[in-house]
């Protein structure tokens, strides 16, 4: 089950693939400027049938937009996110130079880290503390001794996008064997990550 935005005909849509009939869902769409301020948004009750491609709605993109700016999509169903996707689209096609203007995003980060057994379980929570959007934010499994990147390593999420104020929880999980007998911590990156 997947949402994504549909470029060529600006429709929000909705893939299930071999994920069952589904109902109760949620589609949300919004558009945002570069500073993170919503400029438009549209949710939809939506039924998805399994092997289908549903599209609810277009998205719209009001005047005093900003020449690069977000599209941010959301199913859930209810309190629980199925799928989000996150898209740049700039006023001329292809032409995203406004974002190297974009400020740099100071992003807080706490990673409570339990091992049960033979896993680990690491949960970072993520706050973006600053009135610029932090783009591409990754979290990153490292030795905490070493620095050597931990893999393999499941994340339930990476690569987000936070607009000012937000906050996210991304959890991954590895084997013991593979942290070599160091203590996993995390590491945060991003595109424009204060340093």
């Amino acid at each position: 089950m997947h949402v994504q935005w549909n470029a060529a005909t600006d429709a929000a849509e909705i893939v299930n693939y071999s994920a069952g009939d589904a109902r109760g869902l949620t589609l949300h769409a919004e558009v945002l400027n570069i500073d993170g301020s919503s400029r438009w948004e549209k949710s939809a009750a939506v039924e998805s049938a399994e092997d289908s491609t549903v599209s609810p709605f277009q998205l719209e993109y009001p005047s005093g937009l900003t020449p690069v700016h977000f599209i941010r999509l959301t199913l859930a169903r209810g309190a629980e996110i199925v799928s989000r996707n996150f898209y740049l689209r700039g006023l001329q096609e292809n032409d995203f130079h406004a974002i190297r203007e974009l400020p740099a995003a100071k992003v807080e980060a706490s990673t409570k880290a339990v091992r049960s057994g033979t896993r680990w379980m690491l949960t970072t929570e993520l706050h973006n503390a600053s009135s610029a959007p932090a783009l591409m934010v990754r979290v990153k499994v490292v030795r905490a001794k070493s620095g050597d990147r931990i893999l393999p390593v499941l994340y339930d999420d990476n690569y987000v996008a936070l607009m000012p104020g937000e906050r996210r929880t991304i959890r991954a999980d590895l084997s013991h064997a593979d942290t070599r007998g160091e203590t996993p911590q995390v590491v945060v990156e991003g595109f424009n990550l204060a340093k």
